[in-house]
């Protein structure tokens, strides 16, 4: 690189200042666009420094730093402005562009004020066309280094002494990236990594000192994991958990700096004992590598625990709270539909990556419950009938690993049997009774959850709204004795501007209503209707009954069985599909395997959105309705396989075997770390932008073949 010139330095405030490097090689220029937003970067950053300079104090995300480094031995101005990372190769000017006299640039015509450039609602500013940008959201780590390899090391615990002098001439930034433009799966994430050099080994420990600073000050920041507790099942599907983790998990970790005791788990159950019993104050989430089973099991465990804390009765809480400990998955399963519906693919990386940056989601989570006790939390799917006789009879042939699935999936669909069964479905009052697809006939289009998904949105701030609204569950129990009205009145409704989607949100969800019933034997089954409520019974013979928490996608099924299921709204989709034909069960199945299809279509599959649904069997005696009478699942003991009146309940992936079930669902009882799934669509054609700005972060690409 060529000999730099010293850089200037203007200390405004004792936390500000604005480093800038005169341009040493006249020969080399830079676009037009990325040097106007530069200086209009710089000159506000200046004038926010120059109003503030007698204050104490300010903010280092108002810090402006603008070098040229070298990046594969090409020079590259580089700018950081406020959680933005911006680069752009500096290129020569050429004999046809130093006649132009005018040149057209993207930027707007009106250049924003200082306190749009530097104010936390301030729209994004406008860089050039081949400008390179990287949002602080999608750093992972940052570390400088006497050589690129030594940049390239997991971060040091231990930082050097402040006033020791600088050698590092490399700057190595590790962030992560969305395959946007992927035709494959486009929402798969990678580790990406780049590494700048400038000989000024002063310049190269300040823009470590800034970006690690605005990292530690970025709200994304303070979720970050540092201490993690990671459960790893070693016999869960491929029984190739170890492998996964320590060839992708362990390496990311590393390079993040967390600090991670791993427990390798060796019986059924260990882990909810663990949960139980063990002191968790020293981590900040929970890990486990495995498939649903083991996902269902840590939010089992960390529920209970919380239930415990607070001193409920555990098998008849009053309410479900809500656990401190966030949860992270890695898909080490057979079909991991947990994973593939938080992140719209079951990639070992991606959900890794995830853990590393550190956003979360609330994650919707359904208690199921007999006629005496609590049972268990389920997190996926509650199915009855031909997926419970699939999950009850591949409990024989473990042995054949996740072959086991498409044998016993392929013998339950050729006895097609039907089951008589009796539900109470509580509907949501604001969609209309049909009985068919209720939820695709509202006047609002049906939508599916994605990334940013307004729906989830809208239920995660009204579930915060709800504490001043509504009674709180420490107050239920005072309410209780003096009941008023839960319904947010017409009024409300107009001072809080809501939709009529956004009504139906608001209302009190079952994690704030109690649970446990008047008389011992009706415990989560109670029939009688709160305030806008009201009971459908429906009865019949049935192929199959599903409660899907989420969409349960997987590889073989990227729509799931249930496309327009929302990971955090509150809701359930209740699909009931009726004794029919073998015909009609391979439309069914095909209807599930295709990104194309939708069951809803299918006149004899239908598909309710509910909070709640009770299950109870007909002609069943009365000593049958809780055969397992525990929250443990129990596999079918007899050798010829399924008794051919009474099926059993797949709950994750494990068999229950209780013929009274009341579900119910939680509205984002537990945060997992997730951003959303992207819906794929064909790849649209590049229209390059008269005014490219610049997205929220790196994975946001105007060019994405998905829409949002």
């Amino acid at each position: 690189m060529d000999k730099q010139t010293p850089y200037i330095s203007f200390s405004l405030t004792t936390h500000f200042s604005i480093v800038l490097q005169t341009q040493s090689d006249p020969n080399m220029t830079q676009s037009t666009e990325f040097g106007k937003s530069a200086a209009v970067a710089v000159s506000a950053a200046a004038a926010a420094a120059a109003a503030s300079a007698s204050a104490s104090s300010a903010d280092c995300s108002t810090d402006v730093l603008l070098n040229n480094f070298q990046l594969k031995k090409k020079s590259y101005r580089v700018l950081l402005h406020g959680q933005r990372v911006v680069w752009e190769r500096l290129q020569r000017p050429t004999k046809s562009a130093a006649h132009n006299e005018t040149v057209k640039t993207p930027l707007p015509d009106d250049v924003p004020t200082t306190e749009q450039q530097l104010g936390s609602n301030a729209p994004p500013c406008s860089y050039g066309e081949h400008s390179h940008i990287l949002h602080m959201d999608d750093i992972i780590s940052v570390r400088r280094g006497d050589t690129k390899q030594a940049s390239l090391q997991p971060p040091d615990l231990e930082e050097p002494p402040a006033d020791a002098k600088p050698t590092a001439q490399f700057l190595t930034i590790n962030y992560a990236e969305r395959l946007s433009k992927s035709k494959v799966d486009c929402n798969r994430w990678q580790l990406r990594r780049i590494t700048f050099y400038n000989a000024d080994a002063y310049i190269v420990r300040q823009w470590e000192v800034q970006l690690r600073a605005r990292l530690a000050s970025s709200p994304a920041s303070g979720q970050r994991v540092r201490r993690l507790l990671v459960f790893i099942n070693p016999y869960g599907g491929r029984k190739a958990g170890s492998q996964t983790y320590e060839r992708y998990v362990r390496p990311l970790f590393q390079l993040a700096g967390i600090d991670a005791t791993c427990i390798t788990t060796q019986r059924a159950n260990q882990i909810r004992d663990i949960l139980l019993t063990h002191d968790l104050s020293c981590y900040d989430a929970v890990c486990c590598v495995g498939g649903d089973g083991t996902v269902a099991e840590v939010i089992n465990g960390l529920v209970f625990r919380r239930i415990r804390e607070l001193q409920l009765d555990e098998q008849r809480p009053a309410y479900i709270p809500r656990p401190s400990l966030p949860v992270a998955v890695i898909p080490a399963g057979s079909t991991d539909t947990i994973v593939y519906s938080m992140h719209g693919t079951a990639d070992v990386r991606t959900a890794a990556i995830h853990v590393l940056l550190g956003q979360r989601r609330g994650l919707d989570v359904c208690s199921v419950s007999n006629s005496r006790s609590l049972l268990r939390f389920c997190a996926s799917v509650l199915s009855y009938g031909y997926l419970g006789d699939v999950a009850a009879e591949s409990e024989q042939y473990r042995w054949m690993g996740t072959k086991r699935y498409e044998y016993s999936g392929v013998k339950a669909f050729l006895s097609n049997r039907g089951y008589d069964a009796e539900l109470h479905l509580l509907e949501e009052p604001l969609e209309p009774e049909t009985p068919q697809s209720p939820v695709s006939v509202c006047s609002e289009p049906p939508s599916v959850c994605y990334a940013n998904c307004q729906r989830c949105s809208i239920a995660s701030s009204l579930q915060e709204q709800r504490s001043s609204l509504f009674p709180t569950e420490e107050e239920h129990k005072e309410q209780h004795h003096h009941p008023k009205s839960l319904a947010p009145t017409a009024s409300l409704n107009h001072e809080l501007q809501l939709s009529a989607s956004e009504t139906a949100l608001l209302r009190p969800r079952p994690s704030t209503l109690p649970l446990q019933q008047s008389t011992p034997a009706a415990y989560g089954s109670d029939l009688s209707l709160r305030s806008g409520e009201q009971w459908k019974i429906i009865r019949g013979n049935f192929f199959m009954i599903c409660g899907a928490n989420i969409t349960c996608a997987c590889a073989r099924s990227p729509n799931g069985i249930s496309r327009y299921s929302h990971l955090g709204d509150g809701c359930l989709d209740l699909i009931l599909v009726r004794k029919t034909t073998l015909l009609n069960n391979l439309r069914f199945l095909l209807n599930t395997a295709g990104r194309g299809g939708d069951i809803r279509s299918l006149p004899f599959v239908e598909v309710y959105r509910t909070r709640k649904f009770n299950f109870r069997t007909l002609n069943a005696p009365q000593e049958n309705y809780s055969i397992a009478g525990s929250r443990q699942p129990i596999a079918q003991s007899n050798s010829d396989g399924i008794n051919s009146e009474y099926s059993s309940w797949n709950c994750d992936g494990e068999v229950v075997t209780d013929l009274d079930v009341t579900m119910s669902s939680h509205c984002q009882l537990i945060d997992v770390f997730m951003r959303g799934p992207h819906s794929y669509s064909k790849p649209r054609k590049l229209v390059v932008s008269s005014a490219p700005t610049t997205p929220a972060s790196s994975s946001d690409n105007v060019y994405c073949c998905c829409k949002d």
